[in-house]
């Protein structure tokens, strides 16, 4: 497994994450994620799973087999 290649998919699931969740909370929306405000709670739920399955992705991909 190309761990680069996961991390940067983590850091980049994660930013997108926590800059939407926080743009929502001050009532602005995220451009790139313009398709799916008119979900209401479903909303909030994806971004969520961004913010937290970022930080999951990055922790496994930076974690050793020795580590395990």
């Amino acid at each position: 497994m190309k761990k680069p290649i996961w991390s940067l998919v983590g850091f980049t699931m994660f930013s997108i994450g926590i800059l939407s969740f926080i743009l929502s909370l001050v009532g602005l929306k995220f451009t790139l994620l313009n398709f799916m405000y008119n979900y209401g709670m479903v909303t909030v739920i994806i971004q969520l799973v961004l913010l937290f399955g970022g930080m999951i992705i990055l922790y496994v991909a930076r974690t050793t087999q020795d580590e395990v």
